[in-house]
């Protein structure tokens, strides 16, 4: 009986661990097909509010994973200003003062000009490195993970349900809740490139549940991926100078 009882926990712990295997690689996919690979993109960031509406063009080049350096081209009165991410470390280039800043890691949440996205979203693997991640629903037209913070994790989310495409791994829709459990945040992901056998999503949606009429659209062209990007591009001397 012992015996018995040893297999079937020992199974079970198997079955667990498969499972968690499958959705931590689900999870790796979508942020894959999410950053696209190494390389440049022109990004075209609009910013709705109830009284304004702001548009800025921006250039990217990342490697794929936790590095990237933006740089606003347009408009006139913020061209200069860039934006250096190395994994958790992340600097703000100034051109009127003409000086980098290195920013704490506490301020990772606060907004990217002013938009719906925080700074954390511009490059890295957060949802790879501070969640854990479980697969919760499965369908022929949608595939569901939820991801809760690992112990520690500095996050203010309690809970994010990603959807994303069956076949593909595409990424759909993120919806981040607080630790309330409600929703505060949605992003949504559509009409995808494929480049390089990643499914690219070329226009990006950031929705604040919690304020009506505020929004981010992150519109992408001009890119190329798949390319070798010089190291220099991720050090800080690029922030001034360019890459």
């Amino acid at each position: 009986m012992k015996r018995t009882v040893t297999l079937l926990l020992t199974l079970a712990l198997l079955a667990t661990a498969g499972a968690q295997t499958r959705a931590d690689e689900v999870v790796r996919a979508i942020i894959d097909n999410q950053r696209g690979d190494s390389g440049r993109v022109t990004i075209t960031l609009t910013v709705q509010r109830p009284a304004r509406t702001t548009e800025y063009v921006i250039e990217s080049i990342g490697d794929g994973h936790d590095r990237s350096l933006i740089r606003v081209i347009a408009p006139a009165r913020e061209a200069g200003q860039a934006f250096l991410t190395v994994g958790d470390n992340l600097w703000l280039y100034n051109p009127r003062l003409g000086r980098a800043l290195r920013l704490p890691p506490s301020a990772r949440g606060d907004s990217f000009l002013g938009s719906d996205i925080a700074y954390r979203d511009l490059a890295g693997r957060d949802l790879e490195l501070h969640y854990q991640a479980a697969i919760t629903a499965e369908g022929a037209d949608s595939l569901e993970l939820t991801l809760t913070p690992r112990p520690g994790a500095p996050t203010p989310y309690g809970q994010i349900v990603i959807t994303a495409d069956p076949a593909t791994h595409a990424p759909l829709t993120f919806i981040y809740y607080d630790q309330r459990g409600q929703a505060v945040r949605r992003i949504s992901f559509s009409e995808f490139a494929t480049v390089n056998d990643r499914h690219f999503p070329t226009r990006i949606e950031v929705v604040n549940l919690l304020r009506e009429g505020e929004r981010t659209t992150v519109v992408m062209s001009d890119y190329t991926f798949g390319i070798e990007v010089p190291e220099a591009c991720f050090r800080e001397a690029a922030l001034a100078r360019g890459c």
